[in-house]
């Protein structure tokens, strides 16, 4: 009985707490304010926690592995990802680290394999692939290199290219 109880205590705190996106795109609280502080939601197994600010998306944001570790970090500014991601593996080691800018990929992202060697190294501006796209192999010689123009996006060279196998290439999750 005192599970039960303690339960439902549990469960009516979780809704008093709710928050919802209003016809703004805008989160607001049970009594239609604009919510500030930490929302939590739970898709496919992933849990996400991100800071609100008066009702966008604003701060940190974490998302995490259904065994409870850290799969990606980053920060958001004005609902998008913006300055540092990072991405880890189930063991908690560095996968890719990446950077946004607005929400659009900037600057040099790197992927790593599960023994942590760098495996990539990309460059983005604005969101468009630019500069030299370099990936190692296995015992860390060039794999390939390639050089990207930012007003074109075409590859203007590509040398020795290799076909790298089973590592994650910088999708990072979310919005």
């Amino acid at each position: 009985m005192k599970n039960l109880i303690t339960a439902c205590f549990f469960f009516l705190a979780l809704a008093a707490n709710a928050q919802s996106l209003n016809e703004k795109g805008l989160y607001i609280d049970s009594e239609g304010n604009l919510f500030s502080g930490v929302i939590t939601s739970l898709n496919n197994n992933v849990k996400l926690e991100m800071d609100v600010k008066d009702g966008i998306i604003s701060g940190k944001a974490t998302y995490f592995f259904a065994s409870g570790k850290v799969m990606e970090a980053g920060m958001m500014a004005n609902g998008s990802k913006d300055g540092q991601w990072t991405r880890y593996n189930e063991n908690g080691m560095t996968s890719a680290i990446g950077f946004y800018a607005a929400g659009k990929k900037s600057g040099t992202w790197i992927v790593y394999d599960e023994a942590g060697k760098k495996r990539m190294e990309m460059n983005y501006s604005n969101g468009e692939k630019t500069g030299t796209w370099t990936s190692w192999d296995e015992t860390g010689s060039v794999a390939s290199t390639k050089v990207y123009g930012v007003a074109i996006n075409t590859l203007i060279f590509k040398r020795k290219a290799a076909f790298l196998s089973g590592f994650f290439c910088c999708t990072f999750v979310g919005m």
